[in-house]
């Protein structure tokens, strides 16, 4: 709501310029007619489009401004996505050469013991072969070859060779109980290799060492590895592979043993002292919860978190060094990435501020004496806005674009009135409409045949039906037909389109259903005649799905066939309720079809047959989750009438949907025999559920 002083100097504006600029414009410009193509003519010295240059001059630099750090910010993000996509092709191609390298380790041991395992090499040439195993791995500092005695007098074999021909050990003789140590018990135990702690050895020269062990499985052994095969690395032969990485600015890498020791970090003091998980209790670091939860899962991931020691954001790619339990990650810091980005933003920034104020200060000159008669048509717009079209608007008289302005808007008050006008006729029309449609709905549901409910002897067949179009006309159909004393025809349909041509196909299919039942002498020579009929002169190409079926009212055989329709539903007086596994032919409408295999079965006394369309199964709730199948089995009970089955499912159906708009129309039909003819018991079933 305006003040009340600036409301009053607009109303006065307004009333000025009635006449005041038209005859100030004509006194300004003598001998010039009024009225004439030249005096729409916008001249450059009147033209609007000379004092909003500055204006928009002004702007563009501002925009300018705003795109530079709109530029800015995109290429942070470029560059930020990319030094991720950099650290973890990083990550992925160190934990690939490290995999080579101990992959190696593992080639060669192997290789070794498929020798040992298929040959009766002595002693000696079991040593020679070991020292060549040892000698042919790079870096390797010693292997230890131990085999179990195979019988009771046989002798036992362990011996340690080295690089260096010093250091060679044969625990047998001298007098090493290794059978009772934890890693000659866990290697004879294990399916497969596996890679050692690193451990301190002074045996190695006060190295740190890491062990690949791997149990031996000889060639004429089932069952429990007949010995090991270890092969002694110096730690510094995996972590040399990842050194150079960890001396780049800003970028930090760790290697995790299997068992969880950090075998290199970057931290003083916690590599070959901590485990990660202790590293991360000492030190705090809960934004690496999710990394050692990768590492204890073998797993590969990506993690963007604060370092809480550093107080940055970093990204961390962790890797699994093949299948040998050892894990990689490799972190690097966001914030040496961007700061010369920040500082050039910084300075775009400022650039920006001077110029927007600058802008401001021009806008503010140049508004005094351009707002001011668009403020009056704006004035004259808001009449409009609130229907009154009764005062034509000011400043028609005008040359520039104030004054085509001005006559566009008299135009528009002179068309609106016209459209006015129109819309009421259109109201009448589009109410003749919906009338119509109305009497269309009653008439195709008056197309409808009335349920049934036939007694022969001491049976009685139920046949009950309901449809409910998601439109003012649909495409669902449904009809009972009887044939002599003993049999009741039916079918279930579904055209496949909404509205009035689906309901207009629906006739046409519904009166050929009816004319082929006449002739047909089992439903799928019904469904045959009807596919033939139908195609004719089916220029539209719309199609229906049908479930045709006859069954006899006294012995409750029954027979099925479908055109492209979905599966009945057989409800037993036991409560047992399955969808019957038929096969279907082609949708009638398309092209005409011979082949539409049958379904043969019997109703007994107190089972139902019921058939849907896809409007119950298909019908969704507000979470685009579907009614389905599961759920109608479960609402039909077998005590209910045919047309209590009926109304429950689509109310259950409804009540599902309860949010949102029906999108297809529903059609269920059930046909139920009950032996007792008066009635009795399907009065009663209304009491159970």
């Amino acid at each position: 709501m305006m003040p009340p002083g600036i409301e009053t100097d607009i109303h006065t504006m307004a009333n000025a310029g009635d006449d005041q600029p038209r005859n100030a414009h004509t006194a300004a410009m003598p001998g010039r007619a009024t009225g004439s193509p030249a005096d729409d003519r916008v001249r450059t010295r009147h033209s609007l489009r000379t004092r909003m240059a500055l204006w928009s001059g002004a702007i563009s630099i501002a925009l300018l401004a705003v795109v530079l750090l709109g530029t800015a910010y995109l290429v942070r993000q470029l560059i930020v996505t990319r030094t991720h996509q950099e650290a973890l092709s990083t990550a992925r191609d160190a934990a690939m050469g490290l995999d080579n390298a101990m992959r190696a380790v593992m080639i060669t041991t192997t290789g070794l013991s498929d020798l040992v395992a298929h040959s009766n090499l002595d002693d000696d040439e079991l040593v020679i072969t070991l020292r060549a195993m040892v000698r042919a791995t790079p870096d390797a500092f010693g292997a230890l070859l131990a085999l179990e005695p195979r019988g009771t007098d046989a002798a036992m074999f362990a011996r340690y060779v080295s690089v260096d021909n010093g250091k060679d050990r044969d625990f047998v003789a001298d007098g090493y109980d290794y059978r009772t140590q934890d890693w000659y018990k866990r290697t004879l135990s294990s399916p497969a290799g596996w890679w050692s702690e690193p451990y301190y050895s002074e045996t190695a020269g006060n190295l740190w060492m890491v062990t690949y062990n791997m149990p031996l499985h000889r060639a004429d052994d089932i069952g429990r590895a007949q010995g090991m095969i270890s092969l002694d690395l110096p730690l510094t032969t995996l972590t040399s592979q990842i050194r150079l990485l960890g001396e780049r600015e800003g970028w930090r890498v760790s290697l995790v043993a299997p068992a969880g020791m950090l075998a290199a970090n970057p931290v003083h003091g916690v590599a070959l002292h901590e485990t990660l998980d202790s590293y991360i209790a000492r030190y705090r670091r809960s934004d690496m919860d999710g990394i050692a939860a990768a590492v204890r899962k073998r797993r590969a991931g990506q993690f963007l978190h604060l370092d809480q020691e550093l107080g940055e954001t970093r990204y961390t790619a962790v890797e699994p060094v093949g299948d040998s339990g050892w894990m990689l990650f490799v972190s690097q810091s966001d914030k040496l990435v961007v700061a010369r980005l920040y500082r050039a933003l910084l300075l775009l920034t400022a650039v920006a501020v001077v110029l927007a104020l600058v802008s401001i200060w021009l806008l503010r000159r140049l508004a005094r004496s351009i707002s001011r008669p668009l403020e009056q048509l704006a004035l004259s717009a808001a009449h409009f806005g609130h229907g009154e079209f009764d005062k034509p608007p000011p400043h028609t008289g005008r040359r520039d674009e104030v004054g085509l302005l001005a006559r566009s808007l008299e135009f528009g008050r002179t068309s609106i009135r016209q459209q006015l006008d129109e819309i009421e006729a259109m109201g009448a029309a589009r109410q003749k409409l919906e009338s119509e449609l109305s009497i269309a709905r009653d008439i195709q549901l008056a197309m409808l045949p009335h349920n049934r409910v036939i007694e022969r002897d001491h049976t009685r067949l139920e046949a009950h039906a309901v449809l409910e179009p998601a439109k003012a006309v649909g495409g669902d159909f449904y009809c009972f037909i009887e044939r002599g004393d003993d049999e009741l025809w039916f079918a279930i349909g579904d055209v496949s389109d909404k509205g009035v041509p689906a309901a207009l196909f629906m006739a046409r299919t519904v009166t050929m259903l009816e004319v082929a039942a006449g002739v047909a002498t089992a439903p799928d020579r019904m469904l045959a005649e009807a596919s033939r009929r139908l195609v004719e002169g089916n220029d539209t190409c719309m199609f229906a799905t049908v479930l045709c079926g006859r069954i006899d009212v006294r012995t409750g055989e029954f027979v099925l066939a479908s055109a492209g329709h979905e599966s009945p539903l057989l409800l037993r007086a036991s409560g047992e309720s399955t969808l019957l596994d038929m096969q279907a032919g082609a949708p009638l409408g398309f092209e005409a079809s011979e082949d539409f295999p049958v379904l043969r079965g019997q109703l007994f006394a107190g089972d139902s047959l019921l058939a849907y369309t896809d409007g119950i199964t298909e019908a969704f709730d507000v979470d685009d989750q579907a009614f389905g199948d599961q759920r109608m089995l479960a609402e039909v009970r077998p005590l209910y009438s045919a047309q209590d089955n009926c109304e429950r499912l689509v109310a259950q159906v409804h009540a599902f949907a309860v949010d949102r708009e029906q999108s297809d129309d529903i059609t269920v039909l059930a046909i139920r025999l009950v032996e007792d003819a008066a009635g009795n018991a399907t009065h009663a079933d209304k009491q159970v559920e």
